[in-house]
This record gives C-alpha cells, sequence and structure tokens, in this order.
C-alpha cells in the first residue's frame, strides 16, 4: 500500500445529491495536498493550517468514504483519520467550514429567531431519507444583507457574481433609466440567488418583492419628474427564507439582463463559445445554462456591445467612401435593389491593385464560401500569388446570394482590377463559373481546380497513377483564397470589414518582412522547388522553374539553377509587389444610427443607409462543410471479423467459416 495519500480540500460550496444519484461539490474552492497514512490528527491539522493557511480554532472538518460521498463523517480524532485513510483508495475529500462553536456564538449574540441561511455555506445532503443539515455561517440572522454576506469572518472564497450584491446602495440611489434600474435589480438577484418579481412595472414607478412567501425584501423606484432617471425610494435588503426556499432559489435565466455577465469576456474573445459560457456561469455564478440559453446569452451581448445587425448595412455606404477617401485607387462597388435592400458588395483595395499589376503572376484563384452571419449571405473571393508563391488577396465580394448574375457582376468588377492584362481564372466547375468566366475573361482563360477535376474524373486520373493526397494538399493550399477569413466571415457584415482590413494589413507586413530575410535572390518556397526538384515531370515553360533535366543540364555546364528561374519568382518582384501602402479607415467620427433609422453624423448631417438584404433562412442547422462530390474517392471500409468489404465490425451479419 502506498504511504501518501492525495487529499482534496473543499471550502466554502455545497455537496449536492443530483437526481441521478451522483454527488456534485457546487461552489466554493477547492485547494489540493499530499498527506501521509500514518499522520495523527493533531499532523494533519498542523499541515493543513500551515499550507492553506486556516486557523485551528474556527474550522470544523469533515469527510466523505469511497462507498458513500453524500454522507459527511466528522474528522475530529485519530480514529476519524484512520478510518479517512482506510476506506478511500488513491485520494480523499475534506470539507473546511466554521466550527459549531463559533455558530453557536453568533446565534447567541443575536435575538432573531428565524434562521437564514448563506448559500455559499450550507451543505445539503441527501441519502434516500432525512435531509441531514451542516450549516456554517456566522451571522445566520443579519438582516441587513443579502444571501452572499454571510460569513464575514470565514475565509470562504467568495463567487464571481458576488460582486453585484451592491448594484443597489440604498434609498437615494439613481439609475439613467429605468433599463438601468432593471439590469441592477437583476444583477443583485444573481449576487444573492433569489429570484423577485415586479408588482409594478413602468418607467415612471417600479416595485420589486422577492418571490418567497413573507419575504421581506422589497425595492421601489420612481422617475424624477418628467425625465428618465429613476431614483430608490425604499430599499429592504433583508430576507426571510427556510431551507426549501434557499434550495429552491436558482436565479431565473434571462438572456438580456443574464448577457450583462459576460460583456467583458465577449469584448475581449468574440468567439466565446456556448459550452464554454455553460461551464462558466455554472463555476462562476451557479447556474446551470442549457446551450440555446448560452447561444440567446451571447447574441443579446453582441447585440449590446457591437450594436443591432441591421444597423450596420445602414452604415454601409459610409464605410465604402471611407474605403475608397482612405486608399486612394480602391475599387468599391456596392449594388442595391429599388426598394433599398443591399445586394451586392465588391471590394478591391489600392494596395491589392498595385501590387498585382507590378509583379504578380497572371493567375487568380475564385472561389466562394457561404456566409453565417446575421444575414448569410455568400462570400466570394479572387486570390493572386506573389514570388514566393504565397497568397496575395486581390478582392473580394459579399453577396446576398450566389448564382450566375452575382457571379457575373463580380467578375466584371474584377476586369476592372485586371484592366488590360491577361490572366489566368482558376476554379470548380460549378454551372454559374463555367458560364461566366468565358463571358468576361474568354474561354481559353478558364482553368479548372485539380482538387474538383479529382473528384470528377478520378477514374481517368487513377489511370496516369496520379496520387489524390499529393495533388489535393496542393490544392488546397493554392487554392483555399479565403483562409484568412475563415472566422471572419461568420460576423456580420461591419465586424468582417473591419476585420478583414486589420487581417490584410497584418499579412502584407508579415510577407513583406519575410522577403527582407529572403538569403537568396528567390524565396524560401521556390528555393526549395528547385532543391528538390519537385517539378519533375512538369514542363519548365508551363511552371517558369527548371525541371529535372534543365537542371541537370545547367549545373553541368557551370551555370546556377537560380539564373533560369523566372522573373516573377524572384525579390525585385517581391519588392515590387509589396511596395504600397495600406491605412484602415477611421471610426472617430462613424454616423450613428437614430431612433428613426436615419444615419447622422455628430453635426447632423444625413447619409445615404441600406436595409439588411432580403434573405429567407433554409431549414436546419447552416452546414459547415461543402457536399462531398459523388465521384470522389473514399476509403474502402474493411470488417475485422469477416475481413471483407463494405461494412464494419459492429454491422457484420456474415457467418464465421
Amino acid at each position: 500500500m502506498e504511504e501518501d495519500m492525495f487529499c482534496y480540500i473543499h471550502e466554502g460550496g455545497q455537496l449536492v445529491k443530483c437526481a441521478g444519484g451522483s454527488v456534485e461539490y457546487q461552489g466554493g474552492r477547492t485547494e489540493s495536498m499530499v498527506v501521509s497514512r500514518h499522520m495523527s490528527h493533531s499532523d494533519f491539522i498542523s499541515k493543513l493550517c500551515d499550507e492553506l493557511h486556516f486557523d485551528r480554532n474556527s474550522i470544523k472538518l469533515e469527510f466523505t468514504v469511497k462507498f458513500d460521498p453524500s454522507c459527511l463523517l466528522l474528522l475530529h480524532d485519530d480514529a476519524a483519520i484512520l478510518k479517512m485513510f482506510r476506506f478511500n483508495e488513491r485520494f480523499c475529500r475534506v470539507y473546511v467550514s466554521l466550527s459549531s462553536e463559533v455558530v453557536e456564538a453568533c446565534i447567541s449574540s443575536t435575538s432573531a429567531p428565524t434562521p437564514i441561511v448563506g448559500s455559499n455555506s450550507a451543505h445539503v445532503l441527501s441519502s434516500g431519507g432525512d435531509m441531514p443539515i451542516d450549516i456554517c455561517n456566522d451571522s445566520l440572522t443579519i438582516e441587513s444583507c443579502g444571501f452572499s454576506q454571510r460569513c464575514a469572518e470565514s475565509n470562504i472564497l467568495k463567487r464571481d457574481s458576488r460582486r453585484f450584491e451592491n448594484s443597489i446602495m440604498g434609498s437615494g440611489h439613481t439609475f439613467p433609466n429605468a433599463a438601468k434600474f432593471r439590469d441592477a435589480v437583476y444583477l443583485m438577484s444573481i449576487a444573492g440567488r433569489f429570484r423577485y418579481c415586479f408588482k409594478r412595472n413602468s418607467t415612471k414607478h417600479m416595485t420589486v418583492v422577492c418571490t418567497v412567501n413573507e419575504c421581506p425584501w422589497k425595492v421601489t423606484a420612481r422617475a424624477i419628474g418628467e425625465s428618465n432617471i429613476v431614483q430608490v425610494h425604499t430599499f429592504q435588503n433583508r430576507h426571510n427564507h427556510s431551507l426549501e426556499d434557499v434550495a429552491a432559489c436558482q436565479p431565473l435565466v434571462r438572456s438580456n439582463r443574464a448577457s450583462l455577465l459576460i460583456d467583458d469576456v465577449i469584448r475581449s474573445t468574440p468567439d466565446y463559445q456556448p459550452r464554454q459560457i455553460c461551464k462558466d456561469f455554472q463555476r462562476q455564478h451557479g447556474m446551470q445554462l442549457t446551450y440555446l440559453q448560452a447561444w440567446n446569452i451571447k447574441e443579446k451581448a453582441n447585440e449590446r456591445i457591437y450594436g443591432e445587425p441591421k444597423n450596420y448595412y445602414k452604415l454601409l455606404p459610409w464605410m465604402c467612401e471611407k474605403m475608397v477617401a482612405t486608399n486612394p485607387g480602391s475599387i468599391v462597388e456596392l449594388r442595391h435593389s429599388s426598394d433599398g435592400h443591399f445586394e451586392q458588395l465588391f471590394v478591391a483595395h489600392s494596395i491589392s491593385i498595385q501590387g498585382f499589376a507590378m509583379g504578380c503572376r497572371p493567375i487568380i484563384a475564385i472561389d466562394s464560401a457561404h456566409m453565417s452571419g446575421p444575414y448569410r449571405g455568400a462570400l466570394f473571393s479572387a486570390t493572386a500569388y506573389d514570388a514566393n508563391d504565397s497568397m496575395f488577396p486581390l478582392a473580394f465580394g459579399v453577396m446576398s446570394l450566389e448564382n450566375y448574375d452575382d457571379w457575373s457582376w463580380f467578375l466584371q468588377n474584377l476586369k476592372k482590377v485586371v484592366g488590360d492584362k491577361e490572366v489566368v481564372i482558376i476554379s470548380d466547375r460549378r454551372p454559374a463559373l463555367l458560364r461566366s468566366v468565358p463571358e468576361v475573361f474568354g474561354l481559353e482563360n478558364h482553368a479548372y481546380c485539380y482538387r474538383h477535376l479529382k473528384e470528377n474524373f478520378s477514374s481517368f486520373l487513377s489511370k496516369h497513377n496520379t496520387k489524390g493526397n499529393k495533388g489535393k494538399e496542393n490544392a488546397l493550399q493554392l487554392l483555399d483564397s479565403i483562409a484568412y477569413a475563415r472566422n471572419e466571415r461568420h460576423h456580420s457584415i461591419y465586424n468582417f470589414l473591419m476585420e478583414h482590413m486589420a487581417k490584410l494589413g497584418s499579412m502584407l507586413v508579415k510577407h513583406k518582412e519575410e522577403s527582407n530575410n529572403w538569403k537568396g535572390c528567390i524565396g524560401p518556397k521556390i528555393e526549395d522547388k528547385v532543391q528538390q526538384k519537385i517539378a519533375k515531370g512538369e514542363g519548365w515553360e508551363m511552371l517558369g522553374i527548371p525541371c529535372e533535366h534543365a537542371a541537370a543540364v545547367i549545373l553541368s555546364i557551370g551555370q546556377n539553377v537560380v539564373d533560369f528561374v523566372q522573373d516573377w519568382y524572384k525579390f525585385p518582384m517581391q519588392e515590387l509587389i509589396y511596395s504600397g501602402s495600406f491605412s484602415g479607415i477611421e471610426t472617430h467620427d462613424m454616423p450613428i444610427v437614430d431612433n428613426d433609422g436615419l444615419v447622422r453624423s455628430i453635426i447632423g448631417e444625413v447619409f445615404f443607409s441600406l436595409n439588411p438584404p432580403h434573405t429567407k433562412c433554409p431549414p436546419g442547422r447552416p452546414r459547415k462543410k461543402r457536399l462531398e462530390s459523388q465521384f470522389q474517392d473514399k476509403r474502402t471500409v474493411y470488417c475485422s471479423r469477416c475481413h471483407t468489404s463494405g461494412h464494419n465490425r459492429k454491422t457484420c451479419k456474415n457467418p464465421l467459416s
């Protein structure tokens, strides 16, 4: 048997038996220490107080055994220590609370006969019969404060929600409006863990009481004169609850109010996931949320922080004008319906237009992806490639739909960016592109993505011994033109545009700094291709990089293979590509959307505005991945039982021979 045992030290929470029979410790804090199986009770107390800074004269210790974790046993002598070590195997659990002497002293010093139990200082256990209660509370009859203020002299760790317990200071406390007052009442209920209801609820007069019968807690507020300012008139911050009331006091989840608890997290972490919200609410506030409740809370927080999504489309014309004014030479086209609803947006920044014209190869990959923001839609992208064969964002478009008209409009604007330069457009074989690309750029300048060709003509490619893994990796690396916007396309159109400009600027700076660290006149990716001769079997004229045979001849005559690489792979061309400048738009003078739905500046100037697009949400959850082609090769499944293909061991019905 091992001499040491791992010991959990729980303090300040509740040990609750769940509906399924399991026992869960909720709230408080948990520490740990390693103890010896042969130590005495006094040694255990000394080690506990020294390591975790407890006062040995004011604590009571209890423990549980492995076969009944819901029953608390008193840890008061050496015999109890021996039982704890004997009837627990690899670890044990010890629960720390205030000693009974401290509780009795508090009870004898007060005159109120009815105890008020704090939620973070009571152990509630159930083992099928009566409910044994162990209350460690040093101010059980305090009438001037809420549930969470019961252990003034203890070392119990506070919940995060306790910072809201003074949301209402008392009579005379004022709030800017009635909504702020209602928020304060809700936050106070979270901190005190009680439920409330409105006896009277208007912008001029509000009366709030606790839902427990005969509980004296009450707050009233009235508007000051004809203004929106609300002032607290009466505030009785005193509760009178039984143990059953305390156990049932789970604060109501109102997404509009509960979203106040995660405002700071949403600002710092926009991708805060609902699953994590559920865990954090349980850990920090003792509230159990469903996934849908967490989702609604996040949506309400985003709406309060960033505004209503429909208002961003009203600001879109102003943003387009600002992008052109900030970066002259940019091409920004905005199209809307006759009734003022958004339809299409095309953006090509001046630095991208200049870089493509001065040094990029005449190859453009176009692709699209769905947008899962508030109003859905499609994101179109056109990407070129710099001298190091890295992605160079050229243009993008936001469309309310994805059809032939949208692609044709996008390609016509892309033609303005390209000018008279003859380019090759690489895309998949969707019907809208098969029709629109030849109409704008010519049939001879339309190439197809290798990945999609491989899926649609896998039988043809298999005859030429073409393996899909290598080709697919290269195609994905080459043609995943919207990879840098994978997260941003889930946001509103305003956030998408702002985050796209920020990421574009950082990407251009990064590529420019990397090019300054090139060891030779060509980029590291191209240098690897030359050294490893991965251009084997591909024409020199097609790639611009000497193939294996050409490299052998060049080396045999004493020349450098790098000198025969095309100029568009070399540093001077890379320097020209990233020679431009780019600035994000300033938002200090951004107009606001007033209550009438008009876009006004600070000085009262009215701007043209748009309404959100006409969209119809399809049934079901939005897809995260594309539908795979029916011709795509799939791994053959073999059964480990009968060793035949087409099924696995779980579904095997063949008799064993």
